[in-house]
């Protein structure tokens, strides 16, 4: 499966609940998720997921933050979780930064390594009266919630991780050129030479063959020779050679310029007249395939770039016409299906701004990034070629395309920014394909999965969607519906039709990634509501007593009851969380004490066995986190009893919660 690792901006922080975390002498660090709905995850196969992280560099607590989110792209949901390491071997010396935002936080680089999935962040320290300037690399595995620092390097050297997803960083001095370092242990692997990634050859710049299988490679040509390239392996190995071609054009303005290059096995040639005072440039662009020549584009223009997609499917021409000094002249978009040579779109470019470059997402998908100074006023769009249609996305969703990561392809998708989660009751909807999205004030629904989920019956007559649902009608005209239709499938905004319908939006919740709809169901008691998906363990609560046999055990006082999570329990502001690394982490904002220590005791499944006693000291809504031992585990559940909170009346002494280990996978949400 291709993993693709790209970057949307989010327009609301969610404010995540604070942790405390507590640890002898190593680097774990405990987690708590937001307080969210779990959901089942998507049936069959491997699920949709993105990975987001960020680092949170806190002066006050003297404590580096990690904050994960996973949304999952079958159902819109979100999980967040946040992690605290307070090991003085892992802190900064100070917390001025360079590289942080006003909050001390900057995004981590999400990558897919051979040994699980791990988030790197470069933080750069400022150099303030008494403390030295220093870059530090951090490395934050999900596997085991551990937090690494990779090395700490002078400030005048320039650092990067733009080779990350291969495990790599690189250094450079002054005078001096890039060396690149594995990040697993530090080592120099490559110096001296040129890395090519998939810009450079989608940008048309190089050629490789044979053409790589996905979009996340490197290619490594020692001393900047293109003779004696390789393929590099994640962490800078070597690997197969690779043949190089540089399709670099030596302009002089006294003579024409050509280039030619290998893209989906048709040659592309074109050529660019000598420069002439006030006059534009005479620039012919070709193919040939199997003996077969096409003009793709003949004509004058002031610049001309091109582009071939990541797989070789699609070639894109951008031809301005503006002075490059006073780009206010709309580009020309070209797009050739480079197996058949044949056009199969044109349209200018938007907001009359010239093209700066392409951001690639799959053969048939790429946004295009504009020149101009305020870009939240003419935000970029999606453009699926095969449609031909723009997909405005908010600017505050999207910034650049480089730190998070998706477990999954393109291929079905078009809107690729904050995926909606529809939710009502305990149900929600799944996404065959593309998910509910938000654009231009409205959310557009999968009609196909939405009718199937509430139960409607529809139907297109005489111009007009005609709606049922039990007694409930609606009727829409197609022609002020404000429908998108893409590969066949309808999507339609929510709108009064719904409510028509006894489906009402009760709610919009904005996180960090994602949005969540909550719908009123005026049926929801009937066959017709969306039927509920219950996990298949949610955490257990008891009200407890001390057992009267002498034994060391509880007993139950009432009916037990459950929540809709399988490894965390809120009751009265008492949490607790179970991390898949078989660690807990708990808060008691209803007691009174502060740094004092209590006695929670992990119990045997029915409560009437202590296993083990567990002493917390108290941080009110902070969470202390302590890690278990698995003989307290039976068949992955844990079972601990709390002394009741001071701020409680019932006459119970306890309060026991069961919760499930969870497992963390990078294919399943």
């Amino acid at each position: 499966m291709k993993l693709i690792t790209r970057v949307f901006l989010p327009s609301v922080v969610l404010l995540i609940i604070s942790l405390f975390t507590l640890f002898e002498g190593n680097s774990y660090a405990l987690g708590v998720s937001g307080n969210i709905t779990e959901s089942p995850t998507a049936k069959g196969g491997t699920d949709k997921i993105r990975e987001k992280s960020t680092y949170s560099f806190d002066e006050k607590s003297k404590q580096v933050t990690i904050r994960t989110n996973r949304i999952s792209f079958d159902t819109g949901m979100q999980k967040m979780n946040e992690y605290n390491f307070t090991d003085p071997a892992l802190l900064p010396s100070h917390y001025e930064f360079d590289s942080t935002n006003g909050f001390n936080e900057q995004d981590g680089i999400v990558v897919d390594t051979p040994k699980g999935i791990k988030a790197y962040t470069v933080a750069v320290q400022s150099t303030i009266k008494g403390k030295s300037g220093v870059k530090i690399i951090y490395e934050f595995d999900y596997s085991n919630l551990v937090l690494r620092k990779v090395t700490e390097i002078p400030t005048e050297k320039r650092v990067n991780l733009d080779a990350a997803q291969l495990g790599l960083y690189s250094v450079k001095s002054e005078k001096g050129s890039f060396q690149y370092y594995s990040l697993e242990n530090n080592k120099q692997v490559l110096a001296g030479g040129r890395l090519i990634t998939s810009k450079d050859v989608t940008n048309t710049s190089f050629s490789l063959s044979p053409a790589p299988s996905s979009q996340t490679f490197g290619v490594f040509c020692p001393k900047y020779q293109y003779t004696s390239c390789y393929n590099v392996e994640f962490g800078g190995v070597k690997g197969k050679a690779v043949k190089v071609t540089e399709n670099s054009v030596i302009y002089d303005a006294k003579q024409a310029s050509s280039k030619s290059f290998m893209a989906g096995g048709t040659k592309i040639k074109w050529n660019q007249s000598s420069f002439q005072i006030n006059t534009p440039y005479q620039w012919n662009v070709s193919g040939t395939r199997n003996g077969k020549t096409i003009s793709f584009f003949k004509g004058k223009a002031q610049s001309l770039d091109t582009f071939v997609s990541p797989g070789g499917k699609h070639l894109v021409i951008i031809v301005d016409p503006s002075n490059p000094f006073k780009r206010t002249k709309a580009s020309t978009v070209y797009v050739y299906d480079l197996k058949t040579m044949a056009q199969v779109q044109k349209y200018n470019s938007l907001y009359n701004a010239g093209v700066t470059g392409i951001q690639w997402l799959s053969d048939d998908l790429y946004i295009i990034d504009y020149y101009f100074s305020n870009p939240g006023a003419y935000p970029p769009s999606f453009y699926y070629i095969p449609e031909g249609k723009h997909f405005k996305i908010e600017y505050s969703q999207y910034q650049d395309w480089e730190n998070y990561l998706d477990s999954f392809t393109y291929d079905d998708l078009f809107f690729l920014t904050l995926p909606v989660a529809i939710t009502s009751g305990e149900g929600v909807l799944h996404y065959e394909g593309q998910p509910t999205f938000y654009m231009n004030g409205l959310y557009y629904v999968p009609l196909k999965e939405f009718m199937s989920a509430f139960h409607i019956q529809y139907e297109e007559k005489d111009k007009h969607y005609l709606f049922k649902r039990n007694d409930r009608a609606s009727k829409l005209a197609v022609s002020q519906s404000k429908r998108l239709v893409v590969n066949g499938k309808v999507f339609l905004p929510l709108g009064q039709w719904n409510k028509d319908l006894g489906l009402k939006v009760a709610q919009v919740g904005k996180r960090a990634f994602s949005y969540t709809i909550q719908i009123s169901d005026e049926l929801r008691k009937t066959e017709a509501a969306m039927k509920g998906e219950p996990l298949e363990f949610q955490a257990i609560l008891k009200r407890l007593k001390k057992s009267e046999d002498g034994s060391d055990g509880f007993v139950t006082t009432e009916t037990p009851f459950t929540q809709n999570s399988s490894y965390r329990a809120t009751y009265k502001g008492v949490k607790a969380v179970l991390n898949h690394n078989r660690s807990l982490s708990i808060s008691f904002s209803p007691f009174d004490s502060y740094e004092e220590t209590l006695e929670v005791f992990i119990t045997s499944t029915d409560n009437s066995k202590v296993l083990m006693v567990l002493p917390i000291k108290l941080k009110g809504n902070e969470f202390t986190t302590a890690a278990l031992p698995e003989h307290v585990f039976e068949d992955g559940l844990l079972t601990i009893v709390l002394p009741k909170p001071n701020n409680e009346d019932f006459k119970d002494s306890h309060l026991g919660f069961t919760l499930k280990l969870p497992e963390f996978s990078k294919n399943k949400f």
